[in-house]
């Protein structure tokens, strides 16, 4: 026999899935509040988060151009230890 309570859980866990990798149709995000209804508490944040962790241990980092660079060290504020008094 099936757990009615995990299999809420799981279909939540898809639409979650679903939701944070390419949204919701209209039907499935009254389906997401309905479940969200009979599941206090879940965190509905997970799957966002796991995504986003993916995307960006995805995303390659280009080096910052050397003008820039060098522009942003001159603005920013030394440390009190290298000041020149």
């Amino acid at each position: 026999m099936s757990d009615p309570w995990k299999s809420t859980e799981r279909r939540l866990l898809e639409l979650l899935a679903d939701r944070a990798a390419f949204g919701l149709e209209r039907h499935e995000e009254q389906e997401f509040r309905e479940l969200l209804q009979m599941v206090p508490g879940f965190d509905t944040e997970c799957m966002e988060r796991a995504a986003a962790t993916v995307q960006l241990a995805c995303t390659s980092v280009e080096p910052m151009p050397a003008a820039v660079r060098a522009r942003v060290r001159r603005s920013a504020p030394q440390p009190a230890n290298q000041r020149r008094s």
